[in-house]
């Protein structure tokens, strides 16, 4: 697994940001071309739904993704979803993405791993939830790395175009 660190999202990152908004699989889910880099970056700082931190390489500090996680009450409707059970209640829910330079060497399943930590000292919460698109084989690899259970029913979602997209929901017990 790759080593990382996590730290707080700097302006300076939007230089590494710019090539994911030519990423369709980050454009598909993505407001980061609505905001623009800078503005989703001031946004990520603020961390009004939880921490959202920057996934890095620690010898160099080269930016290599995003892990967020929104707690219960600022999460998407997949935290309350019927796939979620009530012991599995309040649930946060975590999303990531990985710069595509630095796909397929561990580092979604190192930063997911992390921020579990993260979320179990927060407290609040029982669960995290990971919903992820059925065919993003990546992902559900990594949901199923970190110890996260598939739940049923799979839920549809409307992404930003209003293209209706399947989506597995992964639960993540804290």
């Amino acid at each position: 697994m790759a080593r990382i660190r996590l730290r707080e999202w700097r302006a300076a990152d939007a230089i590494a940001i710019t090539p994911m908004l030519e990423d369709p699989e980050i454009v598909k889910w993505s407001h980061l071309t609505d905001l623009g880099v800078e503005r989703w970056i001031a946004g990520q700082r603020e961390g009004r739904r939880g921490p959202s931190l920057a996934v890095c390489r620690p010898e160099d500090d080269e930016l290599l993704g995003k892990v967020a996680l929104r707690l219960p009450g600022r999460a998407s409707p997949a935290t309350t979803c019927d796939a979620i059970a009530l012991g599995d209640k309040p649930a946060g829910e975590l999303s990531y993405w990985v710069l595509p330079h630095a796909r397929g060497r561990g580092v979604a399943t190192a930063a997911v791993l992390a921020m579990l930590e993260q979320a179990r000292g927060l407290g609040g919460m029982r669960s995290v939830v990971l919903d992820i698109e059925i065919d993003n084989l990546a992902s559900i690899r990594v949901a199923e790395r970190v110890g996260a259970i598939r739940r049923e029913p799979t839920r549809v979602e409307h992404d930003r175009h209003g293209v209706p997209r399947t989506l597995a929901v992964f639960v993540a017990r804290l």
